[in-house]
């Protein structure tokens, strides 16, 4: 090595005074040929006052278990100046006589360090049989004949310095160099250390290893489990211990040995797995492997790809890969399988072979979350969190914990959980546990604790069911194009949430999709899975393979991009009602914490109880230091639903004195502009809203409303699509765009939004159903303040979906309504054509499900007309409450449901019923008293309806 290394400003000085090398004492011997210093023309010795120190460091002992007996020379030289040139020539010959001294180069045009010349020169007899390969990138350097001797030079000039890209895949390295080996063949590389391997296998002559092999035998029914065993025995009891000096690198200790002394390195523990196995009649041979997974095909046989040995093992016609200096392998098939693509049996006549990669059987890393909602929505919920690493991480998490102070690991634990769920709400009570399983090789740390959401804003991300995966850059310099990316390979991962609502409660909606998507050689999915009160979603990946072609990652991240909006989130329906827990957290008053006693606020509005909330914003506006815009216009928002308007006032003009641009007290003014019926002004109200927040769509959609009153239908509909293009996901936000474009008379297009929500939903075939639902809420609603506007959105559809015996019914209602009697007789002849169904008896019309599944409203109609013959039937006044309850009619349904009660009264049914929807109008003592009476008369009742069934089944 000849080096010439120039001084070119102050940073380099500390690097310039510093010259080492290293050497193997047992191998090689280094000649330091001269040291100069080159300054102003003139060449000074280093070496006639300086002289090199010789450090024995043993770098590898502390993190690999590992002596090498490597050496270092170290020279220091304090006179170093900026513009000074280092000449430092040395030499080392090595004798590698294990092998008969072979020759092996792999070289590259590149340079990782800055360099104007750099000279490579490789020299051989000519006696000598050399080979030569150069990767598909890479040209062979010249080799000229100079006297007995062959000699190749590598020529390196003006290199900037540059390293491989970090996501370049090993299996790509010899595209882009040469080789040189005097290797013939593989077996050339065994053939040399077969023989001693084949001494070192004999079984030790052991009376207690004698023992536990007959025990083995005796305790393990099948050869595999066997296998395992003996595994077990020599990763368990015998401690990794590297002695790589000199030819210690390459030759094992004998079995005897490593048992004797219960150590050995990567040879070692192989010949005394080997012996064992062979006892146990399993059919065993040593071979050594790439710890890196070198591509060995894309090598000349060379003894340096290979840094490793292990256990080839048959077994049944199978091939197991064993490593005795692993830990913790429970399974022959571990749960971190090998990685060697390419080994080399230490046996006769070797061949290299090429072994399938497997896959992980189940998750590497696996965290599981459990969030229990039973008390209530608004009640502290229960939450479990378990995290279990397998294999490598196990080993590594149960060393750490042991050499740190318990008190130590459970704050560490502690803060970990808490950064998982920051911002998810208020988390109390976590208490943090973890434990090393033995038998399975687990390390779980796991914790419980109790976590209060927020409701009252936007969805709620369920946690750790969605995550925006990047994909790889690709390669921007031409020479990488087409260069294989390296992949995190063995790699399984899932992340499993379980969410439990409140027995008998159905009002979360879960908006969370599965997918299976394959991109850049990694396999990722998410499952989702409702039973019940019960959801539960596993989001995960798994690499397939160690590396990703070139092409595979052109197309990754349009791949990952299929899934990217495929948000996880859960959000409370309205009409939701508390429980006892929930009304006993939402009116406790939070010590000293403004903020939760703001959210409780929100939560109680949110739930009809504007009282309640009142309380809650007074705690907190009394405890905020400073006058609080965001909880003086929540306030104005609960005296607003009071009819209170001169204490709303009151605090809309304290919240502006604050903070004028508060996007709260743009909805207060704008609900209090709606109030008084002022369009205009809740319109400007609600784009100062949308100007504080552009993404606030609860602005948008009372802006869109406010609009469509003032006959701005275009500016609406302009308002709604905003929203779908903010949340592409959301179900309501789609079915508001179609409802408006229905509303315009755009029934075709509001037709391809109903199948965009179809899509959406999973069922592409409800496209129909789903237009038709639509159109129908659409001129229910209009029927009473704007029939002509509900005839026109019916006619509409029955452009587009001509015939349709629903939208016929509705529109023969309408046009009674409109006095438009041949309209209304003519639909309804052509309902009862397509249809055969009869509407001459209104008893037996307003009951009939089949109507029902047709049209709520003609239902509702048929039960109006029955009741006006005869008036004390409860059979019918329960049907019309329920049909006004499915309407969203809660009042009118009410006043159903108590005419039932008041024609028989010891109907438990009814009086079920009632209290049922009086506790969901927040009427709850009156209600649950009801419902309480009402099953003790007779416990059935609580068991939904046939009716209710029918409904629910028609969608």
């Amino acid at each position: 090595m000849h080096m010439r290394l120039k001084v070119l400003s102050p940073l380099g000085l500390q690097q310039a005074s510093r010259l080492s090398l290293q050497w193997n004492p047992a191998l090689q011997t280094p000649i330091v040929h001269h040291v100069h210093i080159i300054r102003d023309s003139q060449t000074i010795d280093v070496l006639d006052k300086s002289d090199f120190t010789v450090l024995r460091r043993e770098a590898g002992l502390e993190q690999s278990q590992q002596i090498t007996g490597i050496l270092t020379g170290v020279l220091i030289n304090p006179d170093i100046r900026v513009g000074d040139t280092i000449d430092f020539a040395y030499s080392t010959q090595t004798r590698f006589d294990v092998f008969d001294n072979p020759l092996e180069v792999a070289g590259s045009a590149r340079s990782p360090l800055p360099v104007d010349l750099g000279v490579t020169t490789v020299s051989w007899p000519s006696t000598m049989a050399v080979q030569t390969r150069a990767g598909r990138h890479a040209d062979l350097p010249p080799i000229a004949q100079q006297s007995d001797f062959k000699v190749l030079t590598s020529r390196v000039t003006d290199a900037e310095g540059e390293a491989y890209p970090a996501t370049l895949a090993p299996r790509a390295l010899p595209d882009y160099g040469w080789q040189l080996s005097s290797m013939p063949q593989w077996s050339a590389v065994t053939d040399h250390v077969r023989p001693a391997f084949d001494q070192a296998v004999q079984m030790p002559a052991d009376a207690d290893l004698a023992a536990r092999v007959a025990r083995i035998r005796t305790e393990n029914a099948t050869p595999e489990a066997r296998a395992l065993a003996a595994l077990r025995l020599v990763q368990d009891e015998v401690r990794y211990m590297a002695l790589t000096l000199g030819e210690g690198g390459w030759l094992p200790a004998s079995a005897s040995e490593v048992w004797a002394g219960r150590q050995g390195d990567c040879k070692g523990k192989t010949v005394l797995l080997v012996a064992l196995l062979r006892a146990l009649d399993i059919d065993a041979v040593p071979a050594l492997v790439s710890s890196i997974n070198l591509p060995l095909d894309k090598y000349l046989p060379m003894v340096s790809v290979f840094d490793h040995v292990i256990v080839k093992a048959r077994i049944g016609g199978q091939t197991y890969l064993l490593d005795g200096a692993r830990i913790g392998d429970r399974s022959l098939t571990p749960d971190v399988p090998l990685v060697h693509e390419f080994i080399l049996p230490i046996t006769e006549r070797a061949r290299l072979e090429r072994v399938p990669l497997a896959l992980p059987t189940r998750p590497i890393s696996a965290m599981a979350l459990e969030i229990d909602f039973s008390d209530g929505i608004y009640s502290p919920a229960r939450i479990t969190l378990t995290d279990i690493d397998r294999g490598n991480s196990a080993a590594q998490m149960q060393a750490l914990v042991a050499q740190a102070p318990a008190a130590e690991v459970t704050r560490l634990f502690d803060e970990r959980w808490k950064a998982l769920l920051e911002g998810k709400g208020e988390l109390s009570d976590i208490k943090s546990q973890w434990a090393y399983r033995e038998d399975t090789h687990e390390f779980v740390a796991s914790a419980t604790a109790r976590i209060v959401f927020d409701w009252t804003g936007a969805p709620i991300n369920i946690p750790l069911a969605h995550v925006s995966w990047q994909g790889f850059d690709p390669n921007t310099d031409p020479r990488y194009k087409d260069a294989d990316y390296v992949k995190d390979f063995p790699q399984f991962s899932s992340f499993r949430t379980t969410v439990i609502l409140p027995q008998g409660q159905n009002d979360v909606d879960f908006s969370v999709q599965p997918y299976e998507v394959e991109a850049g050689a990694t396999r990722y999915f998410r499952t989702v899975k409702r039973d019940g009160n019960r959801l539960e979603t596993d989001r995960g990946s798994i690499t397939l393979r160690p590396y990703a072609t070139a092409a595979e990652v052109e197309t990754e991240q349009a791949q990952m991009d299929r899934f990217k909006d495929l948000t996880a989130t859960m959000r409370l329906r309205s009409g939701y009602v508390l429980t006892a827990s929930d009304r006993q957290t939402l009116t406790t008053t939070a010590d000293n914490d403004p903020e939760a006693a703001l959210r409780r606020g929100y939560a109680l509005n949110d739930q009809g109880d504007p009282l309640g909330a009142i309380a809650q914003f007074d705690a907190a506006i009394a405890k905020f230091p400073t006058p609080h815009a965001n909880a003086l216009a929540n306030r104005a928002l609960a005296h607003l639903d009071l009819d209170d308007l001169e204490k709303a006032r009151a605090d809309i003009a304290a919240a502006e004195a604050v903070d004028a641009d508060d996007a709260i007290l743009f909805h207060a003014k704008g609900r209090l502009a709606e109030i008084e019926q002022d369009d205009l002004e809740a319109v400007l109200a609600y784009t100062g809203a949308i100007r504080s927040w552009p993404e606030d769509v609860h602005a948008f959609y009372r802006r869109s409303a406010a609009y469509e009153r003032m006959g701005q239908s275009a500016r609406a509909l302009a308002d709604l699509e905003r929203i779908v293009t903010l949340q592409p996901q959301d179900e309501t936000a789609i079915t508001a765009l179609a409802t408006q474009l229905l509303r315009m008379g755009r029934a075709d297009v509001a037709h391809e939004q109903a199948g965009k929500l179809a899509q959406m939903i999973g069922h592409p075939d409800a496209q129909t159903q789903i237009f038709i639902v639509m159109a129908q809420a659409l001129a229910s609603k209009l029927k009473t303040s704007d029939p002509a506007k509900a005839e026109a959105v019916l006619t509409a559809a029955l452009v587009v979906e001509s015939d349709f015996p629903a939208l016929l019914i509705d529109r023969a209602s309408v046009r009674d309504k409109l006095n438009d009697t041949r309209g209304a007789t003519a639909d309804r002849a052509r309902f009862k054509e397509l249809t055969r169904f009869s509407l001459d008896d209104a008893d037996e019309a307003c009951l009939s499900p089949r109507l029902l599944r047709m049209s709520r409203d003609a239902a509702l109609d048929m039960c109006d007309k029955a009741i006006t013959d005869n008036a004390d039937d409860v059979a019918l006044h329960m049907r019309r409450g329920f049909l006004l309850q499915t309407m969203n009619r809660k009042p009118d349904a009410v006043a159903a449901y108590r005419r039932a009660t008041e024609i028989e009264p010891s109907n438990p049914r009814a009086r079920y019923r009632l209290g049922k929807l009086l506790r969901e109008i927040g009427e709850a003592e009156e209600g649950e008293a009801m419902m309480a009476e009402a099953l003790r008369a007779d416990a059935t009742v609580a068991d939904e309806d046939e009716p209710m069934r029918e409904v629910r089944r028609a969608g």
